[in-house]
C-alpha cells in the first residue's frame, strides 16, 4: 500500500511537474487566447446591446410611425365621414325643399284650376242665364205674335180648323218640323 500512496504522490507531483511544463510551454499562448475570447465576447456582448438598443430603437421608431400612420387614417376616415353626412345632410335638404317646391306648384296649380272651374261655371251659369231669358223673350214675342195672328183670324173669321193647322204648323216650324212631312207620315200609317 505504501507503494500506491508513494505512487499517488510521484503522480501528483509529476501532474504539478506538468502543469509547469504546460505554462513555460503554452502559458503565453493560453493567457493570449483568453484575453481575445473575452474580448470576442466583451465585443459579442457590446455588438447585442448595439443590436438590441438598435431594435428597440427601431420598434419605438416603428411603433411611432404606425400611431401616425394609424392617427393620419383615422382623422381621414373621420373626414370623410363626416364629409358624407354633411353630403347626405344637404342632399335631404334639398328633397325636402324640392319637395316642398313641388307640393307648392301643386297647391297653385289646385288653386289655378279651382279658379278656372269657378270661372267657367260662372260663365256657364251666365250662359245659361242668358240662353233662358232668350229664350223666354222668343216666347213672348210668340206669344204676342200669336195673338196677333188669332186676333187677325177673329178679325178674318176663320174657321177653327185653318186656326188649329196654322197653331199646329207654327209649333212643327218651332220644334224643326215641318207640317206637311208630318201629316203625310200620320197618313202613311
Amino acid at each position: 500500500m505504501k507503494d500506491n500512496s508513494q505512487k499517488t504522490q510521484n503522480d501528483i507531483g509529476q501532474l504539478g511537474n506538468v502543469d509547469q511544463i504546460r505554462e513555460i510551454l503554452f502559458g503565453s499562448q493560453t493567457r493570449e487566447l483568453n484575453k481575445r475570447f473575452e474580448k470576442i465576447e466583451s465585443d459579442i456582448k457590446r455588438s447585442l446591446e448595439d443590436i438590441k438598443n438598435r431594435l428597440e430603437q427601431n420598434q419605438k421608431d416603428f411603433t411611432l410611425r404606425l400611431d401616425n400612420e394609424v392617427e393620419l387614417l383615422s382623422k381621414k376616415i373621420k373626414n370623410l365621414t363626416t364629409q358624407h353626412q354633411e353630403e347626405m345632410t344637404d342632399i335631404r335638404d334639398n328633397e325636402l325643399k324640392q319637395e316642398k317646391r313641388i307640393q307648392n306648384s301643386i297647391e297653385l296649380l289646385n288653386d289655378e284650376l279651382s279658379a278656372k272651374h269657378e270661372q267657367l261655371y260662372k260663365e256657364q251659369l251666365e250662359n245659361k242665364n242668358s240662353l233662358q231669358e232668350e229664350m223666354n223673350n222668343l216666347k213672348e214675342e210668340l206669344f204676342i205674335m200669336m195673338e196677333l195672328k188669332l186676333q187677325e183670324l177673329n178679325d178674318l173669321k176663320l174657321s177653327r180648323d185653318d186656326a188649329a193647322e196654322i197653331m199646329m204648323e207654327t209649333a212643327m216650324r218651332l220644334k224643326g218640323n215641318q207640317l206637311e212631312k208630318q201629316i203625310i207620315s200620320v197618313q202613311n200609317n
